[in-house]
C-alpha cells in the first residue's frame, strides 16, 4: 500500500499520478479515508491490511534463496540484521524483487536483493516516482 505517516498526518499516493495527498479519515464509510488529488480529484483509500502472515511466509521462503554471504545485511545501507533489531523502532530485512513480480520478475536469486524495511520503502517510493514520469513519455 502506498501509505505514509508523517508527524501524525497520513499521506497516500494518487493512484493515477503518484502525487502525495493528505488522507482525510472517514469512519462513516467502509473505506479508511479519502484523498483529493489536485489533478485527478477524489479517490478512496482502502483500509490497511491487518493480515501480514502471508507476506511473512513468502518473505521467509524467498530469504532462503539469497546467497549466504548476502543474507545478514541490507544491500543498500549495509546495516546488519543485529543492528536493525536494536533500533527503535526496530527494522527488519525484507526480500526485494529487482524486476517486480507484476512485471514478470521471477523469484530467481539473481532477481532478489535483501533490504531493510526502511530502504525497501525508499526503493519503492523512488520507483513509483520514476514510473509516474515514465508513463507520460512519448
Amino acid at each position: 500500500m502506498n501509505t505514509r505517516i508523517m508527524t501524525d498526518i497520513i499521506f497516500f499516493q494518487c493512484p493515477i499520478c503518484g502525487y502525495l495527498c493528505e488522507v482525510k479519515l472517514r469512519p462513516d464509510t467502509p473505506h479508511y479515508g479519502e484523498i483529493r488529488c489536485p489533478d485527478h480529484g477524489h479517490h478512496w483509500v482502502p483500509k490497511p491490511s491487518t493480515d501480514k502472515r502471508q507476506k511473512r511466509k513468502a518473505n521467509a521462503k524467498l530469504k532462503k534463496l539469497i546467497p549466504e554471504g548476502y543474507s545478514s545485511f541490507c544491500e543498500v545501507c549495509m546495516r546488519g540484521e543485529s543492528l536493525l533489531g536494536d533500533l527503535s523502532p526496530s527494522l527488519f530485512l525484507e526480500v526485494h524483487h529487482v524486476i517486480e513480480v507484476q512485471e514478470l520478475g521471477s523469484d530467481a536469486p539473481e532477481n532478489l536483493r535483501l533490504l531493510c524495511s526502511e530502504c525497501h520503502e525508499l526503493v519503492h517510493a523512488r520507483r513509483r516516482s520514476f514510473n509516474r514520469y515514465q508513463s507520460h513519455a512519448p
